[in-house]
């Protein structure tokens, strides 16, 4: 494909284009990820990858929030069938960005690869994929591919082949199989359990307390409602655009929390800590197999906040993961204070900042000069709670403007 086929290929929203062969693998493109569902799905079931990267999910986000970007997903097939896909999208500007699709949606981002992949991937493969990727495009493009784990099924991930940095963000996790005492031996366990009483007997003067997962399509609607209430309020005060404020953001979770557990998949499931029979704290995670991936969080500034809501239903989730058997908990990037003293450990993760196009490359530069202070600043706790208090003292003269 030259320079322009890209261009064509926006307008062929049913079409598998073919960019060329890297290696025994046949290299495709489309533009909806509907083209390749089963093939998508059969590669899932191994369960390689994360939440962000299965179809339904992709799938979702590109009818909502991504819907003003163009979905550029690349797979690659050998005889016996699909092998890899990089469900990535184009963001127009007069940079164009290549990125996962996702954004600041996803936490944990990579392409999805069969176990056989994994094993064979080698580093002319993935030059040769990405020359073709390339080759297919025009303008000034910038791969910025990042939040990437180093690992994928105890395999390293492929695209570590690909000239990378340390991503800007790193990533906690739990490890479930320990069990609510090895979790909380882990660090700051008797804060945490003096904590949990206090809240419980606070809890049960005011009425008592319930972890609730909401079932029907109107609880769930209704949760989100109050999700969206409770962060726009958070978000305000600390100053951050608020990401949800934006229908297309909330009905992409509202979608999400829509669709049905299948084989061991459950896109959004969420929690609710009520507390007298209002709610006061929500949390959501994706389920994918054995595998559970935080998504977002928030509690209501109310009589109760001064005793941790945002504790206290991660101690009741907890819990309950522990009961149904799940063994992960990936709590996200971040480095939030909360999350360190949850998480005994932390898992670095990498970006591939690549030009895509020659006339790219002075701007593929300035990126990664920025994404390295992004870095610096983010992982040193100093300067970043500094940068906080900043912004928040910013936010609160915008919001002292407005009103």
């Amino acid at each position: 494909m030259g320079s322009n086929s890209y261009a064509k290929m926006e307008t062929m929203t049913n079409c598998r284009n073919t960019l060329g062969y890297a290696g025994e693998y046949c290299v495709e493109a489309c533009s909806n990820p509907e083209i390749i569902k089963g093939e998508w799905e059969a590669l899932q079931a191994s369960k390689t990858a994360c939440i962000y990267q299965s179809y339904d999910w992709v799938n979702i986000a590109c009818k909502t929030f991504e819907s003003k970007n163009t979905p550029f997903i690349v797979s690659g097939k050998d005889k016996s069938g699909l092998q890899f896909i990089l469900p990535m999208v184009i963001e127009e500007g007069f940079i164009k960005t290549l990125r996962w699709i996702g954004g600041s949606h996803a936490n944990i981002c990579s392409g999805m690869y069969s176990k056989k992949f994994l094993e064979k991937a080698d580093k002319n493969i993935i030059e040769e994929t990405f020359k073709l990727i390339s080759a297919s495009l025009g303008g000034i493009v910038i791969a910025n591919l990042n939040n990437q784990p180093l690992e994928l099924s105890s395999r390293p991930n492929p695209l570590l082949h690909l000239p990378h940095q340390a991503s800007v963000n790193i990533m906690y996790d739990i490890d479930l199989t320990l069990g609510m005492d090895g979790i909380l031996d882990s660090g700051s366990g008797k804060r945490k359990r003096k904590l949990w009483r206090k809240q419980n007997r606070v809890a049960e003067k005011m009425g008592g307390f319930e972890l609730v997962i909401p079932q029907t399509k109107e609880d769930i609607t209704q949760a989100l409602k109050e999700f969206k209430t409770f962060k726009a309020a958070r978000f305000k005060d600390l100053g951050i655009k608020d990401i949800f404020a934006e229908d297309e953001s909330i009905n992409f979770l509202i979608q999400l929390a829509h669709q049905p557990m299948k084989d061991d998949i459950q896109q959004f499931r969420i929690f609710q800590l009520k507390i007298g029979g209002e709610t006061r704290a929500i949390y959501a995670v994706g389920i994918f197999g054995d595998y559970c991936q935080a998504y977002v969080n928030a509690v209501k500034y109310d009589e109760f906040a001064e005793q941790s809501p945002g504790e206290m239903i991660m101690y009741a989730m907890l819990e309950n993961l522990i009961e149904q058997g799940y063994k992960k908990l990936d709590m996200g990037v971040g480095n939030e204070r909360y999350k360190r003293s949850w998480c005994p450990g932390q898992h670095d993760l990498f970006d591939t900042i690549r030009p895509m196009t020659p006339i790219a490359i002075p701007f593929n530069r300035l990126l990664q000069i920025k994404n390295n202070a992004k870095r610096y600043v983010r992982n040193n706790e100093k300067i970043w709670s500094i940068f906080k208090k900043l912004r928040k003292i910013k936010g609160s003269i915008f919001n002292k403007r407005s009103n």
